[in-house]
């Protein structure tokens, strides 16, 4: 199994293909300059932000990190090692807050938890698959 950084990467660009081949004008961020948030949208309209979180599933289940500041959208990855298709789920950040954990005043870091399951993806989940159009709003 590969590590967290290797992951992280291949979520990333996937993410990218993803969308050029949507025909949006994606490019991916490099180096602590846009620390929290992993590839840019150039629209007319603005710029969008776009945060990648990526986990191995389904043996990993929970995205943690900040997920509600710094970015636009936020896309999570499911990399399934046994599949050659990966899972994509697009959420806009004014929705993250009713999906992830509640805040933890015991935890400094700020860190929340968005858990991946098959019972959530079945469940609340499901609409956010695949939402590419929603990057052009």
């Amino acid at each position: 199994m590969a590590n967290g950084s290797v992951s992280a990467a291949i979520g990333e660009y996937l993410v990218l293909g993803e969308l050029l081949k949507r025909d949006y004008e994606a490019y991916l961020a490099h180096g602590e300059t846009q620390k929290g948030w992993d590839l840019v949208i150039l629209h007319d309209f603005g710029n969008m932000r776009v945060q990648v979180k990526t986990i191995d599933w389904p043996s990993q289940l929970a995205v943690n990190g900040n997920l509600t500041d710094g970015f636009d959208f936020l896309v999570v990855v499911l990399i399934d090692r046994s599949n050659p298709r990966s899972r994509f789920f697009g959420f806009p950040v004014n929705v993250l807050d009713a999906l992830i954990s509640d805040r933890n005043e015991d935890r400094k870091d700020g860190k929340r938890t968005l858990t991946m399951s098959r019972k959530a993806i079945e469940g609340n989940l499901k609409e956010y698959e695949d939402r590419w159009p929603l990057l052009a709003e």
